[in-house]
């Protein structure tokens, strides 16, 4: 085994001496092939010529065109710029739309430099009033929703700093904006209730951010187009959208238990949410799925290792990252259709939906 990798090694590192060398003996603009053309020319694979491709690209010294091919940068071409600002790198989603954007940056010659307000609200909004001025080229915003971020967003927008924004629809303003199909995602859960036999349905979120109200619409919509009454609507009121909502969701799902008759499955607005309000029936004696069902949405790393697993709506952030990316490449040359992109979800079916039946305890009691 680590002949074959001390092989493969040398197979990279012969490829890359040798695109040094072809690159030393060029001008600025000259071709280099194409990374297939590369690959049968040197005798290695494709993933190792690309490798060696990017790491001239790193290092500046050759770009690539898409469709086109590998070729010399001049000295004096100036790398462009980028930055990609979130409001906080530990969440797991943020770090795999910076990845495929950086990666979509890297491809093109580019660089992405990683602004993280590490939570803070402030440094946020900060780092955005700071762009038109930082001699970048434009950046990669993950919204962090509300009327603050969203005025400072459009406040940047309308500077002519190019933006890319993620997880949040524009569709009404020129501004280039990548977000899940939240209304598809609604319909998933809802359609995922439904089938396991449920019908009285409730639905736990904020429904403070545009990206929560079209899932609720999605959801609503697809319980009312199968005959059902509209879905219960428990709103989580006064926390901040970085702060800890764990005891706000605590004390609206017992207050949801408490009533003679709560639904017998519940959409949850994402899977923190989600898995605080299994936290919080567990605590009463009730079970998921056995008395309640619940549906997640984001698909977090923890929500297979809950217990029970959460059924969810999986977002693509990987997608989301990499289509921003590209977009903000091509700022300026969009058609308007282009200015707004839509990213595909997928339901992903665990353990925390069960077949509806029995009432809860406290209604079997009196025999209802």
């Amino acid at each position: 085994m680590k002949s074959r990798q001390k092989k493969k090694s040398g197979h990279f590192g012969a490829v890359l001496d040798a695109l040094r060398e072809r690159v030393a003996q060029s001008a600025q603009g000259d071709g280099l092939g194409s990374e297939v053309g590369i690959a049968k020319e040197c005798g290695v694979s494709r993933m190792t010529a690309r490798k060696a491709v990017n790491a001239l690209i790193a290092e500046g010294l050759v770009e690539r065109r898409a469709g086109v091919g590998i070729f010399v940068r001049g000295k004096d071409v100036v790398t462009r710029r980028f930055a990609f600002v979130a409001g906080n790198l530990l969440w797991d989603a943020a770090v795999q739309m910076a990845s495929s954007a950086r990666k979509v940056m890297l491809e093109s010659g580019a660089e992405l430099v990683l602004n993280d307000s590490r939570g803070e609200e402030g440094a946020y909004l900060a780092e955005l009033a700071a762009l038109p001025s930082s001699g970048l080229d434009g950046a990669v915003v993950v919204s962090m929703h509300g009327e603050r971020s969203d005025n400072a967003i459009r406040q940047l927008a309308s500077t002519g700093f190019p933006v890319a924004v993620i997880d949040q629809a524009f569709k009404d303003e020129p501004i280039v904006s990548v977000a899940s199909d939240n209304l598809a995602g609604g319909v998933m859960a809802a359609r995922a209730l439904i089938s396991a036999g449920h019908r009285s349905l409730g639905f736990i979120g904020d429904l403070d951010t545009d990206t929560v109200r079209i899932r609720w619409e999605g959801f609503r919509a697809a319980a009312l187009g199968r005959g059902l009454r509209a879905p219960s609507v428990y709103k989580i009121r006064g926390v901040g959208r970085l702060a800890s909502w764990e005891a706000s969701v605590c004390d609206l799902v017992k207050r949801i238990l408490s009533l003679k008759r709560p639904p017998t499955a519940f959409f949850c607005s994402c899977d923190a949410v989600a898995r605080f309000a299994m936290r919080t029936i567990a605590s009463t004696g009730l079970s998921v799925p056995g008395d309640i069902s619940l549906v997640g949405f984001d698909d977090d790393p923890i929500a297979e290792w809950t217990s029970p697993a959460l059924t969810t709506v999986r977002q693509d952030f990987y997608a989301m990252g990499r289509e921003a990316a590209k977009r903000l490449l091509g700022f300026g040359r969009l058609a308007p259709s282009e200015m707004s992109c839509t990213v595909p979800v997928s339901l992903v079916e665990r353990a925390s939906v069960g077949r509806v039946g029995n009432a809860f305890p406290h209604c079997r009691k009196k025999g209802t």
